[in-house]
C-alpha cells in the first residue's frame, strides 16, 4: 500500500467546509454549544478473510450515519482535518498498512461542517490522536480567478448529501462538482497533485462544474515491454481549470501547516 492508501472516490462526500491548510490553525470562533458527538462508534480492524464491496468512507443521507470500510487511519486524519501526505508527519507504520471497519452514528442530523469536528474528536476518542502544528514552506500550488472570470454555476440548494466532486466515466478523466465549495476542491486537486492548494479564490458558497482534463500520471507511460503508451487527448490541469472554469492553479513555495503526530494507538472497543 502507498504512502496515501487506498483511493476512495466515496469518501469524497464526507467534508466540505472545514479549515484549509494554513487557515487550520487559526484562532477557533466562539461557540454557543458544544459541537455534537456520536453516540454510538464501533471501529474494529478488518477482516482480511472477509469479502470486500470497495474501500470507502461515507454519510448515509439525512447525517446521522457514517460508515467506513477497510479504511487506513491515514486517510481518517486527511478528511478529518483536509490534508494530504505532505501535511502529516511521524505516527507509526501501522496507521498506513492496517485497515478498519466503523459505524458511526449520532442522535440527530448534523450539517458537513460539524463533521468535521465530530471526526476530529473520534480520532482523539477512540485513537488517542494528539499533534502538534509546525509551519513549513514547501512546494505548493495557489488557485485564484482568472482575469476573465469564473466560468462556474453557483448552487443555492441546501441539500448537504451530494458528492462535491464525482468521477465521470469516460476515455478522457472527468470529473463533475455538486455544489463544491473552493477549499473543498482546492483539498481535491491536492489530492491529484500531491501537494497543497491553497484557495485564494475568494469565491464563497458552493458551485457546480464539470472538468476534463489529462492528469500527469497518464504522461509518458509505458507497456510492458517497454513500449510508450500514447496518453488520451486532451488538457492538462492548469489549462483545463482556466478554459472550463475560469480558475488558475499556479506553483508557489507558501508556507503550510504540518501536523507532527505525538501519540496515536490502535483503538479497542
Amino acid at each position: 500500500m502507498t504512502k496515501g492508501g487506498v483511493i476512495v472516490m466515496s469518501a469524497l462526500g464526507w467534508i466540505a467546509t472545514a479549515p484549509l491548510y494554513s487557515q487550520a490553525a487559526a484562532a477557533p470562533e466562539p461557540k454557543t454549544a458544544a459541537p455534537p458527538v456520536f453516540d454510538v462508534a464501533v471501529i474494529k480492524p478488518t477482516d482480511p478473510t472477509a469479502p470486500r464491496n470497495g474501500c470507502f468512507m461515507k454519510g448515509q443521507p439525512g447525517g446521522q450515519t457514517f460508515i467506513g470500510r477497510c479504511i487506513p487511519v491515514r486517510l481518517i486524519i486527511k478528511r478529518a482535518y483536509l490534508l494530504i501526505d505532505d501535511q502529516i508527519s511521524g505516527g507509526p507504520g501501522w496507521m498506513d498498512n492496517e485497515l478498519f471497519d466503523f459505524d458511526a452514528k449520532t442522535d440527530r442530523s448534523v450539517t458537513r461542517a460539524q463533521i468535521a469536528e465530530m471526526f476530529q474528536r473520534f480520532l482523539a476518542d477512540r485513537f488517542h490522536l494528539q499533534f502538534h502544528l509546525v509551519s513549513r514552506v514547501m512546494p505548493a500550488f495557489t488557485l485564484t480567478v482568472d482575469k476573465a472570470g469564473s466560468k462556474m454555476k453557483k448552487n443555492e440548494s441546501s441539500y448537504e448529501w451530494e458528492i462535491p466532486v464525482q468521477g465521470v466515466p469516460g476515455p478522457v478523466p472527468k470529473i463533475k462538482g455538486v455544489r463544491c465549495p473552493m477549499n473543498y476542491f482546492s483539498w481535491y486537486l491536492g489530492q491529484t497533485e500531491n501537494r497543497p492548494v491553497v484557495d485564494q479564490t475568494g469565491l464563497s458558497g458552493f458551485w457546480d462544474f464539470t472538468l476534463e482534463f489529462v492528469p500527469d500520471a497518464l504522461q509518458n507511460r509505458r507497456g510492458r515491454d517497454g513500449e510508450p503508451i500514447a496518453a488520451p487527448d486532451g488538457p492538462n490541469l492548469a489549462t483545463a481549470l482556466r478554459e472550463q472554469l475560469g480558475l488558475k492553479l499556479e506553483p508557489a513555495k507558501t508556507p503550510v501547516d504540518v501536523y507532527v503526530i505525538d501519540r496515536l494507538e490502535k483503538p479497542v472497543n
